[in-house]
């Protein structure tokens, strides 16, 4: 990536343009007008020069921060890129009616995500169909909605839906004018003194620290990886009834353990808090006022003493009128003009990747990283937001690719790592620090194999 290119998307992303960082290569990758392997590599860059300074707060002397765009490209369909004894693992959503793009009665595109079954549910029986309708049945109901009402209703409903905008309308919408108002990242102190036993590695910053991640699905989990990747005790704690998506959950697990927690038992949600108090950082990845029913938001566990770094990410963001509706990367996507044509006749494209979901695990990390460092510096606890729409909006501000350049490709070197499921070839890290150790030293297991205990 040439020098403007990069000093454009940087600051496109409210960052500073650093020294020691190399990204090699450039968009377009894969097949779409968006600079999405250029975002990503920025992201990825980002966590390794935070780690780099952590390194020479203690002594050590890294090098340059590299990352290729085709390998950044590539992290954005990592699950899909993944093999599990040679064979890819089937899309949950494939074949599911309810995840789909469908027009209204006002000639608007609406994306409906019934991703999971209570979300399909909820829209079935919004619309009046069967939970097992078909894709006509599903169009011929949507089409007697106005995209508006209809949204709105999904979202009373706590269902997932968003019609599709152009970038212009999301701008002038209360909410999207609101995340076009913040920065990538919202790092501010928490206003209590900082404690934690971790310091940081000349060779493995985050070696030693306890990161409790309460995430799932992709951004969050992505950035519990990360962290993992430079060293984290990472662990990933879930609850024996929330759905989740095989091939995420292995996708995301390099690096971590993982441990099983029934919120709803009080033995289990005392132990967790216990965990969480014990914890260097928490990253949570509910929608605002889900964890505050367990005890587990950052009010009460800071008034139980918890002093490290408290990170939330979800798909709209944490405050504004939007902020405790459910999204996913194709919602981000729909709302925030990224998908192509919404206006016109033929159904709008979306990315051929999870741009914002990946990107914005980068993003996290990368964040919660510079809140450790600041800490360090200052005596302060931090708390970081992010959101899959803050970095969607990155992705606009970037601006569409100024070439007719056919996508290149990528052809990543591929991680074989021997877990409980089988021989998985997956991606590395894809990002490089000379002098530092990065990468995982436990591979992926299942959910709720591990113990809930540092």
């Amino acid at each position: 990536m040439d020098a403007s290119r990069l000093l454009a998307i940087t600051e496109a992303g409210g960052w500073s343009r650093e020294e020691s960082i190399e990204i090699m290569g450039a968009d377009p990758v894969l097949p779409t007008p968006w600079p999405v392997g250029d975002v990503a590599a920025v992201a990825l860059a980002r966590t390794g020069r935070a780690a780099a300074r952590l390194a020479a707060h203690v002594g050590g002397d890294p090098g340059p921060t590299r990352v290729t765009v085709a390998d950044a490209a590539a992290t954005t369909v990592g699950f899909a890129v993944m093999r599990v004894e040679g064979e890819s693992m089937a899309r949950t959503n494939a074949d599911n009616a309810w995840v789909g793009r469908y027009r209204c009665a006002d000639g608007r595109w609406i994306h409906l995500h019934g991703g999971f079954p209570a979300l399909a549910d909820r829209l079935a029986g919004l619309l009046g169909l069967a939970g097992e309708a078909h894709a006509t049945e599903i169009s011929a109901a949507v089409s007697t909605w106005d995209s508006r009402v209809l949204e709105d209703a999904v979202a009373d409903i706590r269902g997932c839906s968003a019609i599709i905008r152009t970038d212009a309308e999301w701008r002038h919408h209360p909410h999207g004018e609101l995340v076009h108002s913040w920065p990538l990242l919202v790092q501010r102190d928490a206003g209590v003194t900082a404690s934690t036993r971790w310091t940081p590695s000349a060779s493995r910053p985050l070696d030693g620290l306890r990161v409790l991640d309460l995430t799932r699905v992709l951004a969050g989990p992505t950035s519990g990886r990360t962290l993992a990747a430079f060293g984290a005790d990472v662990l990933h704690v879930r609850g024996p009834n929330v759905p989740n998506v095989p091939a995420f959950v292995i996708d995301t697990g390099h690096g971590k353990r993982q441990a099983p927690c029934d919120f709803t038992e009080a033995g289990q949600l005392a132990a967790l808090r216990q965990t969480a108090l014990g914890a260097d950082v928490i990253v949570q990845g509910y929608r605002p006022g889900v964890v505050a029913r367990f005890g587990l938001d950052e009010a009460s566990l800071r008034a139980d003493g918890f002093a490290g770094v408290f990170a939330s990410v979800s798909a709209f963001g944490h405050t504004g009128p939007w902020s405790d509706r459910a999204g996913w990367e194709q919602l981000a996507q729909s709302v925030s003009g990224l998908c192509l044509d919404p206006l016109g006749d033929d159904k709008p494209t979306m990315l051929p990747c999870a741009a914002t979901d990946y990107t914005t695990g980068f993003v996290m990390a990368a964040g919660i990283i510079e809140a450790l460092d600041a800490m360090l510096g200052d005596g302060q606890a931090k708390r970081v937001d992010a959101s899959l729409c803050q970095t969607a909006a990155w992705i606009v501000r970037a601006g569409r690719l100024d070439t007719d350049d056919p996508p290149s490709g990528f052809a990543p070197t591929m991680l074989r790592s021997e877990t409980s499921v089988g021989v998985v070839e997956h991606l590395g890290p894809c990002v490089s620090v000379g002098g530092l150790d990065v990468g995982w030293s436990r591979v992926s297991t299942p959910l709720g194999q591990g113990v809930l205990a540092w």
